[in-house]
C-alpha cells in the first residue's frame, strides 16, 4: 500500500511540475470549513536551477505572500504571492537585482506591505588555504520598503536563522555562533548573550528562533553537541535565561493571547512555567513550524513519524490531520494563514512545493 501511495504521489508531483513547470496549481480537495479547504500546488523553481527550497514564508493577506529560501544558483530564492500567482522577486544581482553576491535566506518577517524584512546569508571565498571550508558564512538583512529591496548593513556575524520585531524600530535577528543583532529603526547593532549560560569548550550556540507579542520577546538557543537548548527572553536591556528546555524544539512561536508555544520532534506549549505536549512526532507529527492567528486556530507542520509530509490543525478541541496532504517523501516547512487562507511551503524531492487551502 505505501509503495502504491509513493507512485501516486510521484506521479502527482512530476504532473504538476511537467505541465505547469512554473506556479500553476491543481486542486486536491473540496472547500467547506478550515477543515476542509481546497488545497492547490504550486511549484516555485528558476529554469537554471536543479534545486530549490523555500525554508519560510510570511504574508502581510492572502493576496500578498512571500516564500523565501534557497537554491543552487542565487536565482528563484525570494517569492512573492499575489493575483493567484507567484512571481520571482528577481532579487539577486544575478537575476537583476540590487543584491550583490552568493546569496540565500532562511526567514521572512513583516509588518505590512510597505515593511518587509529577510534574513539568511552570502558568502565570500575563504583567504586561508589550509581551512577546510573554501567559504566564510556572512549575516544578510534585507529590506522591502514598497519600493524596492536594500541590504541593511550589519556588524560582523555569522548567517542568520530567524528574524522578528516587536514594531518596525524594534526588530531582533539571530543565527549561528551566538549572532544576535538589534535594529532600532535607525541602525543595526550587535548584541550578546547572557553571561549565565554556560560557556564550556568548542560549545557553538545557535539562535534558533526568534518570537514575541506586544510586552515579551522570546529567544530559542541551543548548543548542537551535546544537545542543549534555553529559553531566553528580553528583559531590562539585555537577555536572560528564562527556561531550559529537556525536550528538542527547532522553533518558538508565540500567539496573539501570550501563549508560547514550541514545535519540533514532540510538539509542546507554555502554561505558566511548565511545558504541556500537545503533539507526540511518533504517533503524530514531528512539527518543523507551529502558527495561527489565535489559541484555537492553530497550523503545526512537518512530517510523520514514517516519513509523510504532514499538516495538523487545531480547533481548540482536537488535533485534524489533513490526510489528503500526507504525500509520502514530502517534508513541510513552514506556514502561515490569515485564518481563512492557509500556505505552506514544502520540499518534495530537490524542488519546493506549495500548498494553498482557501
Amino acid at each position: 500500500m505505501k509503495c502504491f501511495r509513493l507512485l501516486i504521489a510521484i506521479i502527482l508531483f512530476i504532473t504538476v511540475a511537467y505541465f505547469y513547470p512554473g506556479c500553476n496549481k491543481n486542486p486536491v480537495g473540496p472547500p467547506f470549513n478550515i477543515r476542509q479547504l481546497t488545497w492547490s500546488i504550486d511549484t516555485l523553481a528558476h529554469p537554471d536551477n536543479w534545486q530549490t527550497i523555500m525554508y519560510s514564508v510570511w504574508g502581510n493577506s492572502a493576496d500578498d505572500v512571500y516564500a523565501v529560501g534557497t537554491a543552487n544558483t542565487t536565482r528563484g530564492i525570494l517569492w512573492r504571492h499575489t493575483l493567484e500567482q507567484w512571481f520571482d522577486t528577481k532579487v539577486s544581482a544575478t537575476a537583476g537585482g540590487p543584491i550583490i553576491g552568493s546569496i540565500s535566506f532562511r526567514q521572512v518577517f513583516g509588518f505590512g506591505k510597505n515593511d518587509v524584512w529577510v534574513c539568511g546569508k552570502f558568502l565570500t571565498t575563504n583567504p586561508d588555504t589550509a581551512s577546510p571550508s573554501n567559504f566564510i558564512q556572512h549575516s544578510l538583512l534585507i529590506h522591502w520598503d514598497g519600493f524596492k529591496w536594500r541590504k541593511i548593513e550589519t556588524p560582523a556575524g555569522n548567517k542568520l536563522h530567524s528574524i522578528w520585531g516587536q514594531a518596525p524600530n524594534d526588530i531582533w535577528t539571530g543565527g549561528t555562533n551566538g549572532t544576535i543583532f538589534h535594529y532600532d529603526g535607525a541602525i543595526v547593532k550587535k548584541d550578546t548573550l547572557p553571561f549565565s549560560i554556560p560557556n564550556e569548550t568548542a560549545q557553538v550556540w545557535n539562535v534558533l528562533s526568534i518570537t514575541g507579542d506586544e510586552t515579551e520577546t522570546y529567544m530559542l538557543l541551543r548548543a548542537p553537541d551535546p544537545p542543549r537548548l534555553y529559553l531566553l527572553t528580553h528583559r531590562n536591556e539585555q537577555w536572560v535565561v528564562e527556561d531550559t528546555l529537556i525536550f528538542q524544539p527547532d522553533a518558538i512561536w508565540m500567539s496573539p493571547s501570550g501563549t508560547l508555544y514550541a514545535a519540533g520532534i514532540t510538539s509542546h506549549k507554555r502554561q505558566g512555567k511548565t511545558w504541556e505536549k500537545i503533539l507526540d512526532g511518533n504517533n503524530t507529527l514531528w512539527a518543523w513550524r507551529i502558527y495561527g492567528t489565535n489559541d484555537d486556530n492553530l497550523f503545526a507542520v512537518g512530517h510523520s513519524f514514517d516519513g509523510y509530509g504532514a499538516v495538523y490543525h487545531f480547533d481548540g478541541s482536537d488535533w485534524f490531520s489533513y490526510k489528503e496532504l500526507e504525500i509520502p517523501g514530502v517534508d513541510y516547512f513552514d506556514v502561515w494563514t490569515d485564518g481563512e487562507e492557509v500556505f505552506v511551503t514544502g520540499k518534495a524531492g530537490s524542488g519546493t512545493i506549495v500548498l494553498h487551502g482557501k
